[in-house]
């Protein structure tokens, strides 16, 4: 009969141990993918997006998600979240 010592419950220095990060509530509500896109557009109309958006105390990204949801997209909270690292 094989008894387990402390060191077979050891972390060995192969396994990666990764802090865990708080589960924001809004995590539950999307757990699906994210996809990029690029949009080109006029500099004189992207100069205007991003003069709305700040007038309105938002990001483009945030700005364009608010556009999509008020025409009737099914956008959530968690996609209104501002990403930006600070």
């Amino acid at each position: 009969m094989s008894r387990s010592t402390r060191a077979d419950k050891l972390v060995t220095a192969s396994e990666p141990v990764r802090p865990k990060r708080p589960k924001s509530p809004l995590m539950s509500e999307s757990r699906e993918r994210q996809s990029q896109f690029t949009l080109q557009m006029r500099e004189s109309l992207h100069r205007e997006l991003a003069r709305k958006a700040f007038e309105s105390g938002m990001t483009m990204r945030g700005y364009i998600m608010n556009a999509l949801k008020k025409s009737g997209l099914k956008v959530t909270d968690a996609d209104l979240i501002d990403r930006r690292r600070r």
